[in-house]
C-alpha cells in the first residue's frame, strides 16, 4: 500500500512517537537517576533512535522538565478528584487524599521516584522540583484551610501556621513513600494507617479547636 513503511510497520504518529520517548524517559531516569542516564538509553527504551528525541526535544534537561511537570499536574488531579468524592468530615478527606497520594505511588512507581528524588545539579531541573514542590505545599495548604478555617485564625499568622503544617505533612507523605518503595511487600492500607495515626494527631486536633496556641 503507498505510504507504508517497506517493513509492513505502521509509521507511528509525532505525538504517539512523543509519548514513547515520554515514558522511556521516566523509566530510564527513575531507574538510574538523571545524572547517569544517557540519550542513548532513554532511546532503547523507547524503542527509537538518539535523533528522533532530539525532534521533540532540545535537551536531556527539557525532557526530564516535561515530565516533572506533566507527573506533577497529574498527581495534583489525582488527589483532588479523591477530596471530591470524600465525606464533608475532615478525617475523611485526609484519610481520602493520602490514600489517593499512596495509590499513586503504588500505580506509578516511576513518575513518584522521578518526582521526589533528589534534583540533580543542572539548573532548570533544578528550577523545575522547586516549583513541584512549591505547587504541591501550596495543594496541602489549601486543603488544611479548608479543613480547619476557623482553628487556624488562633495563629497570629494563620497563613504562615496553614504553610508550616502543610511543609510537615508533605515531608511525612513523602518519608512513609520513600520507605515503601523499598518495601513493596507492605500492603498500601498498614502504610496509609500508619501515616493517618502520626499526622492526624496533630491536624485532627487543630481542626477540632482542642487546643489553646499562643499568638506569636
Amino acid at each position: 500500500m503507498r505510504g507504508s513503511p517497506p517493513n509492513g510497520r505502521r509509521r507511528l504518529s509525532a505525538g504517539e512517537r512523543r509519548e514513547r520517548i515520554l515514558t522511556g524517559a521516566m523509566e530510564v531516569f527513575a531507574q538510574r537517576g538523571y545524572d547517569v542516564a544517557s540519550m542513548g538509553e532513554i532511546a532503547r527504551a523507547a524503542g527509537i533512535t538518539p535523533a528522533v528525541i532530539y525532534d521533540h526535544f532540545s535537551s536531556k534537561a527539557a525532557l526530564q522538565v516535561e515530565l516533572l511537570e506533566g507527573q506533577t499536574g497529574k498527581l495534583i488531579t489525582y488527589v483532588a478528584a479523591a477530596l471530591e468524592l470524600a465525606p464533608e468530615d475532615p478525617e475523611a478527606r485526609f484519610r481520602a487524599g493520602c490514600n489517593a497520594y499512596f495509590r499513586f505511588v503504588e500505580e506509578h512507581p516511576f513518575a513518584w521516584r522521578i518526582l521526589f528524588s533528589d534534583p540533580p545539579s543542572d539548573p532548570d531541573v533544578a528550577a523545575a522540583h522547586r516549583r513541584i514542590n512549591e505547587q504541591a505545599t501550596a495543594a496541602i495548604t489549601s486543603f488544611i484551610k479548608v479543613s480547619a478555617a476557623t482553628p487556624l485564625l488562633d495563629y497570629a499568622d494563620p497563613d504562615r501556621a496553614a504553610e508550616m503544617l502543610a511543609e510537615m505533612l508533605k515531608m511525612s507523605q513523602y518519608a512513609l513513600a520513600s520507605w515503601w518503595y523499598e518495601h513493596r511487600e507492605v500492603d498500601r492500607e498498614e502504610v496509609l494507617e500508619r501515616l493517618v495515626e502520626f499526622c492526624w494527631i496533630g491536624l485532627g486536633t487543630i481542626a477540632a479547636g482542642g487546643r489553646e496556641k499562643p499568638k506569636r
